[in-house]
């Protein structure tokens, strides 16, 4: 994949603090459904966002303020944020949020746990709400195109600013001006295409968590990620993009047709999306001595390896300006010094005309069979170690008709081919089958989701007569 604002979101640092202070406020949660809930989001918390709205027939289509869930839905009451996603989540799951994952596997872990899952706090995966309400214009509306509606991923909406990350915006504003806008939509809407499909995986995950976790602990969840991606991602990124603080780094993203609140949705979403399929795939069986026995005589072939050698080399051209009785003699007086007990190294860096001359003539591991010329590979793979060679002349080239090259040669040392035996290969045959193991629960899940979940987008082959929606307005029925 290509740069992107996600690749900001990489960050070493732990969350042992961060996580304890979670658990201690967890555990101290009031039991009593009447007293105050000292995790609970706060009414303004609550109220920052609300569900994604329409746009008004009178009003100028703008990116809404608010995701596509209903009031009702568990995400409700968080501010909108981008749910964009360049990277997959399906090739390496928690590589990406390492220091957060296992807070927000910690909190899933207690939302989902015994005596929780369940019950009234489960969204049943048929729940229905009539969606209503209008967006406000914000003062400075955002285009049209970054409202239009690129593709749905069961209840949510993808914009197609949602798609459009910083990074990509920036790439467009550098080659806007030198291509007719026709061009430029068709790059932007490619651009869209080929991230879409990653980022409709991550939704189909994000979409199945939610009708599992009950509502009541998704504000609690939200709270502990946005707090670290605050405390622990936001001053690298702000460092990155040259401010101060963060109000200037608002002020910059929105300038590109991004937000801050965007970016923690993003963060949100991906992080419980990763998690909530590590969840749903993970196989802790061991892999059986028999299988990895199995594997390595299935694929004898690829631990076989071919003879290879270090070695030492000499080199003088023949060409136009040098016959070969010169170029013979000249080599012949450098292999005498190195016979006297001048070292090679020295020799070739004064004399040599080969490609290594100035590292001293050394060529690295070189695999038998892999040289251009047939008798430099057979005296490098039949002289005895440490042995100087006779001169040794390259075979006619009928590319180079007209030069040739004569050498001297040395092996400093040479393995011979062989195979990797078993003892040493069953740590990376029980990777391979570890990972073919993942791989195939990550597809047989996603099938699943794909099942169960409609997805639509712009790019799906249509009817004939069909129009596609292209602005943010919502569905009469969100499920």
């Amino acid at each position: 994949m290509t740069a992107s604002a996600t690749a900001r979101l990489h960050g070493p640092i732990p969350l042992v603090l961060c996580l304890a202070v979670s658990m201690r406020l967890a555990a101290a949660a009031p039991s009593d459904p009447a007293e105050p809930n000292p995790l609970a989001a706060s009414p303004s918390a609550a109220g920052a966002a609300g569900p994604r709205a329409g746009v008004g027939p009178a009003l100028v289509p703008h990116v809404p303020k608010a995701v596509s869930r209903p009031a009702g839905w568990p995400t409700a009451g968080q501010k909108p944020l981008d749910n964009h996603v360049l990277s997959s989540i399906r090739e390496n799951p928690g590589a990406p949020l390492e220091p957060v994952r296992d807070l927000i596997a910690a909190e899933v872990a207690k939302a989902v746990g015994p005596g929780t899952a369940g019950g009234g706090g489960v969204v049943p995966a048929n729940y229905e709400q009539p969606a209503t309400g209008t967006a406000a214009v914000p003062p400075q509306a955002q285009s049209l195109e970054m409202a239009m509606v690129v593709a749905r991923v069961g209840p949510e909406v993808v914009l197609e600013g949602d798609l459009l990350t910083p990074k990509a915006l920036e790439y467009l504003e550098k080659a806007g001006p030198s291509m007719p806008p026709e061009d430029l939509r068709k790059l932007k809407l490619q651009i869209c295409q080929q991230v879409l499909p990653q980022h409709v995986e991550m939704l189909l995950i994000y979409v199945d968590a939610l009708r599992e976790i009950p509502e009541d602990k998704i504000p609690d969840i939200r709270k502990n990620v946005d707090k670290a991606f605050d405390e622990q991602f936001l001053p690298k990124m702000m460092q990155e993009a040259g401010v101060a603080n963060s109000l200037e780094y608002e002020q910059q993203l929105r300038a590109k047709g991004q937000s801050l609140d965007r970016m923690r949705k993003m963060f949100f979403e991906r992080g419980l999306s990763q998690e909530w399929m590590r969840k749903n795939t993970k196989n802790d069986d061991e892999i059986a001595h028999a299988d990895m026995i199995a594997y390595y005589q299935n694929h004898l072939a690829d631990y076989e390896f071919p003879a290879k050698a270090r070695f030492e080399a000499l080199t003088i051209k023949v060409n136009a300006r040098r016959s070969r009785k010169q170029a013979w003699d000249l080599l012949a007086s450098m292999g005498n010094e190195v016979l006297a007990g001048k070292p090679l190294a020295d020799v070739a860096k004064a004399r040599s005309e080969g490609p290594t001359a100035s590292q001293g003539g050394l060529f690295d591991w070189t695999n038998a069979g892999s040289l251009a010329s047939k008798r430099l590979d057979e005296a490098i793979f039949s002289l005895p170690v440490g042995q100087l060679s006779a001169i040794i002349e390259d075979e006619p080239s009928p590319n180079l008709a007209d030069q040739a090259a004569l050498h001297i040669v040395r092996v400093v040392e040479r393995k011979d081919a062989g195979r990797t035996p078993f003892i040493e290969a069953q740590v990376g045959i029980r990777a391979t089958l570890v990972a073919d193991r993942e791989r195939k629960a990550t597809e047989d899940y996603l099938r699943k989701l794909r099942e169960r979940t409609p997805v639509w987008s712009v790019f799906d082959a249509e009817p004939t007569g069909a129009t596609r929606p292209m602005t943010a307005s919502r569905p009469t029925t969100t499920r």
